[in-house]
């Protein structure tokens, strides 16, 4: 005799629409880069308002991210968020071959960690999308850039999943370098000059400077200037006006402040605060 399945009845429940937002949600491309570096290479740094993926294919890497120092070898890669300064250079005597993909996103999940290892066929995937997002931009062709943009969305939800913090190099540079970036942000809001950096951590100015030509590829004051603008940056999008960032600051002329803003930052503090 064939079994009837018997159902129990459930109460009523209200019906409960849950907000899912998108995320990621990645609004437009900027541009996809496939390069080999010669075994001297070392790019100077530089910051930028989108995402980018740096994915290193053969060779190794050295790269700065904010206060951190990384090396990554074939097969690994990392994503810069927007407003984070960062530098590339060979290492190892190698002559790496890396891939670049940036764009713009809305939303972005919080990873697990720095560095990925995707698997063989998301690697096999991510030269996919890169290749496709390269034509795309060249050929203006805005199905193709709607279909790579969906594609990896969903290929950084799979990637985000095995983040580690591996590959940090701790030499005493590297650690000392992080310390004075750390230093730097607990002191953005004064006046400081690199004689009252160095004073700050207990090093000599010299000492201080050779961290971060090292490091950061640039001077300490610059550093220090270009992260208050970033900071700058932020206060303006969360609707502070331009004089109210200028003095938190510690900056006395508001147009010093705005000339210095639209050198780092590429336009005037009025301009940005209207993005």
């Amino acid at each position: 005799m064939k079994k009837v399945t018997e159902y129990k009845k459930t109460e009523w429940e209200p019906l409960t629409d849950v907000p899912i937002p998108r995320c990621p949600d990645i609004e437009s491309f900027h541009f996809s880069l496939d390069r080999v570096f010669g075994d001297n290479y070392d790019f100077s740094g530089e910051m930028h308002p989108f995402y980018e993926i740096v994915y290193v294919l053969s060779g190794s890497v050295g790269i700065t991210a904010g206060e951190k120092v990384y090396v990554l070898n074939a097969g690994q890669c990392l994503m810069h968020p927007p407003g984070e300064f960062h530098r590339i250079r060979s290492e190892s005597g190698s002559e790496p071959h890396v891939l670049n993909l940036s764009f713009h996103a809305e939303n972005m999940p919080t990873p697990s960690g720095r560095i990925f290892e995707p698997s063989d066929a998301l690697r096999e995937e991510f030269l996919e999308i890169s290749l496709e997002v390269r034509d795309g931009l060249h050929n203006s062709d805005m199905t193709l850039l709607a279909t790579q943009r969906i594609r990896l969305e969903r290929w950084l939800l799979r990637a985000f999943r095995n983040g580690h913090e591996g590959g940090v190099i701790k030499s005493s540079g590297a650690v000392r370098y992080a310390e004075i970036v750390r230093l730097m942000q607990d002191h953005i809001t004064e006046n400081l000059q690199a004689g009252d950096i160095a004073r700050l951590s207990h090093m000599s100015l010299s000492k201080l400077k050779k961290i971060f030509t090292n490091y950061a590829g640039m001077g300490v004051s610059r550093y220090f200037t270009e992260m208050k603008m970033r900071y700058a940056a932020e206060m303006l999008r969360s609707g502070a006006r331009v004089g109210e960032a200028a003095a938190a600051l510690g900056y006395g002329d508001q147009n010093y402040f705005s000339t210095v803003f639209r050198r780092i930052m590429g336009a005037s503090p009025g301009k940005y605060k209207e993005k």
